[in-house]
């Protein structure tokens, strides 16, 4: 039997169980800072692995997402299935929206549309854009809801739940409350018992809550260590260069963060 592999690598296919049944996303970029991990989302369901990736990879219906691979599958979450390697078209958005303003409602009033550095501010969607990736990072019951659902960049103009009209399907997937602190897990791997408690004590002493154990393959030392950050991206982005940094200090590695899921009515942080 096949070991099941706890760390992610680009090109990763990822196997996601859902209501509906076996579903696939594909890894295609990742970077520290900011710290952003990109996927996109491949069409359908399956009974059953499928016995090749090929054509799935490479279907005109996939769609870009955002959602934290590294602490997913070390946390086996998903399930690494496959390798395709991720061409250039295939790794991130060339174009991507983010909510601009927002009504006391949680109705999105303005976009930013980003393309590269630069960003451009619209007030209406064109059919185009529409189409375009959110940015909006998915956490695991996150995802798992809006593939079962079927969800699409698409359906997403900017409406919350409680301004839509009455629908028959089923509720659209949480989205996290972009207003609210967020409670943040951080994932710090070391290769000794020693390093990982001393790490361990000093982030306790500095406020966080932290747990830690011995990876899933049982090798390395995971320091588990959670705080509440505001949703400022800035102080998260200090956040992350600050435990990037005593991890790689006591030879440990700083495997990314996870951001707890918080119900709201916003369709869009």
């Amino acid at each position: 039997m096949t070991k099941r592999r706890t760390r992610a690598r680009i090109g990763d296919v990822l196997e996601v169980s859902t209501p509906r049944g076996l579903a696939y996303i594909h890894y295609t970029y990742f970077t520290y800072r900011p710290y952003f991990e990109a996927i996109r989302v491949l069409p359908g369901f399956f009974a059953t692995r499928p016995a090749d990736f090929t054509a799935l990879v490479t279907h005109p219906k996939a769609f870009f997402a955002f959602y934290p691979v590294r602490p997913a599958v070390s946390q086996g979450l998903v399930e690494v299935v496959s390798h395709h390697p991720v061409s250039p078209n295939q790794a991130f958005p060339a174009m991507y929206r983010r909510a601009g303003a927002m009504s006391r409602e949680g109705r999105v009033l303005a976009w930013l549309i980003f393309e590269g550095t630069a960003y451009t501010l619209v007030r209406e969607l064109s059919e185009e854009q529409r189409y375009l990736p959110i940015d909006r990072i998915w956490m695991h019951d996150s995802m798992v809801s809006a593939l079962t659902n079927e969800w699409r960049p698409e359906q997403d103009v900017g409406i919350p739940p409680a301004l839509r009209e009455p629908s028959p399907m089923t509720e659209a997937p949480k989205s996290l409350d972009d207003s609210a602190p967020q409670r943040v897990r951080h994932f710090l791997y070391f290769p000794t018992a020693k390093a990982s408690k001393v790490v361990a004590d000093q982030l306790s002493t500095q406020g966080y809550t932290v747990e830690r154990r011995k990876d899933a393959e049982g090798k390395n030392w995971l320091v588990l260590a959670g705080h509440t950050v505001s949703p400022d991206t800035s102080d998260l982005d200090s956040v992350r260069e600050t435990l990037d940094r005593l991890a790689q200090e006591h030879s440990g590695e700083y495997d990314g963060h996870e951001v707890e899921v918080t119900p709201c009515t916003e369709s869009s942080p």
